[in-house]
């Protein structure tokens, strides 16, 4: 029926929620090497798909699966801390001889075909690795340039983040050496986690099994046997100490100390930032990615080193991705989003890779349907016909196009140039410039002073009279 009178008319509209489709740009990978686990339900070279850390734990992986160098568990629960929405898959590598760099080379390719494409940034951690030694993460870089390398030629561009182990402040090495434009290395560590130790119960066979929780009334003391045991003691308020026993009632437990985060970047949190933030935003950005939450409330440097302020900014020129504060606001942020190659490279920072990847994969999603189809020729010349090059600078054009609406670039340019021989070699060029968002790396504000009175008094201030003609 329709609006027969006068009347206050109700349309219902739709959007105003700003909900849509699920957004492919966070979904992300964390490939990991790791001996087989108990308690786990995580087969190798398998991959499992997460949307929170619930989903780590239903599989066995929970706080008792990080000992003897494995980080697993926490970068998973600092992934989700920065990106509750975040989409993760993971995957546990095993090798006879593990090494940081056979697990990139290994690992990375094969995570990457068995998600089809889908991971568009992919933090890998490694169990092996040797405080001050960071041959091992150089070697890594190299073959992480490989598999990013050859990703993008296979149509699955990725990002690839790795952790600084091994980094050693007295010799840094030089990131920008390496070349490797979709490959960052991170070397901020959260330094609270490392200082409140963990310490895991021994089992009958001298292993680390359970983590121990401590109450508020217990304290340790070596055991005097073996270096890094201790065993708990509940202390009374007369300060009498009674040792505490394990299931027996009689033997008292001994807990194994265990530092494998000293030695631990946090690339969950990094890989938890990048998921959060639009392809064209720096994860450096102070009024959106503030690291502070569950931990990180000091700044931190794997191996737990002290870093002073003129060593920082060397560590930034050399493109390291570390944790910083800012003098006049609170909390802990990233430096910058550097990659491992020279800072003149159009791709020396991740938002520029993830913008050009997020175009290319857009770009040929929307150009696929159009493979081997017909073209048509000027029947004179040869050359493309108007309809055609108007035809794939349109469809190309409208396909990016959403990314200017979601200010992920400035503009984007399409141009065919009908000048093409397609009946001789069969191929058709198009040439897609992107103008990408600019970032506010510095702002330099020049400040002063301003004295009201002289401004009014030049204002005020009487011509001088021109001087009298002279004969």
């Amino acid at each position: 029926m329709g609006v027969l009178f006068n009347d206050v008319v109700i349309n219902k509209l739709s959007g105003g929620l700003g909900r849509r489709t699920p957004n492919q740009d966070m979904v992300s990978g964390l490939l990991f090497n790791t001996p087989v686990q108990p308690d786990a339900k995580i087969e190798k070279d398998k991959i499992y798909r997460l949307a929170s850390v619930k989903d780590a734990e239903d599989l066995g992986i929970d706080e008792n699966y990080d000992k003897d160098g494995i980080s697993v568990y926490y970068q998973i629960s600092q992934f989700f801390r920065m990106n509750p929405s975040g989409d993760l898959f993971i995957m546990r590598h095993e090798e006879t001889k593990p090494s940081y760099a056979s697990l990139v080379a290994n690992g990375a390719e094969l995570m990457l075909e068995q998600a089809n494409g889908a991971i568009r940034q992919l933090a890998i951690v490694s169990q092996v690795g040797k405080a001050g030694d960071f041959s091992g993460t150089i070697a890594a870089i190299g073959e992480a340039k490989t598999v990013t390398e050859k990703a993008f030629k296979d149509f699955r561009p990725v990002e690839i983040l790795l952790e600084g182990k091994g980094f050693d402040l007295a010799k840094p090495y030089d990131l920008k050496e390496s070349g490797a434009e979709n490959v960052s290395v991170t070397i901020a560590m959260d330094q609270e986690l490392v200082d409140q130790g963990r310490y895991f119960v021994a089992d009958e066979n001298g292993n680390k099994s359970t983590l121990y929780a401590f109450s508020q009334d217990e304290v340790l003391r070596a055991t005097g046997v073996k270096n890094g045991e201790y065993n708990v003691f509940v202390k009374n308020s007369e300060g009498d100490e009674t040792p505490v026993t394990g299931a027996d009632g009689s033997t008292p437990i001994v807990l194994i100390s265990d530092d494998s985060y000293k030695n631990t970047a946090a690339v969950g949190v990094l890989l938890g930032a990048v998921s959060k933030a639009k392809v064209s935003e720096n994860i450096a950005w102070v009024e959106k990615f503030n690291l502070t939450g569950s931990g990180f409330r000091t700044v931190g440097f794997v191996g737990g080193v002290s870093v002073r302020e003129s060593e920082t900014k060397t560590l930034d020129e050399f493109k390291y991705i570390f944790s910083r504060k800012h003098i006049g606001l609170p909390g802990v942020y990233f430096n910058d989003s550097h990659t491992c190659t020279v800072p003149t490279s159009d791709f020396t920072f991740i938002e520029a890779n993830r913008t050009i990847n997020k175009a290319a994969r857009i770009a040929r999603t929307a150009l696929l349907p159009k493979l081997n189809s017909p073209v048509l020729v000027d029947p004179d010349s040869g050359k493309l016909a108007p309809s055609v090059v108007k035809g794939f600078e349109t469809l190309c054009r409208s396909a990016v196009e959403r990314m200017i609406s979601n200010e992920e670039v400035s503009e984007i340019d399409v141009y065919v140039n009908p000048n093409q021989d397609i009946l001789a070699n069969s191929e058709l060029e198009i040439e897609m410039s992107i103008v990408p968002m600019g970032t506010a790396r510095r702002i330099i504000v020049n400040l002063g002073f301003k004295n009201p009175f002289q401004l009014n008094a030049r204002v005020s201030a009487p011509a001088a009279s021109a001087p009298a003609p002279t004969t």
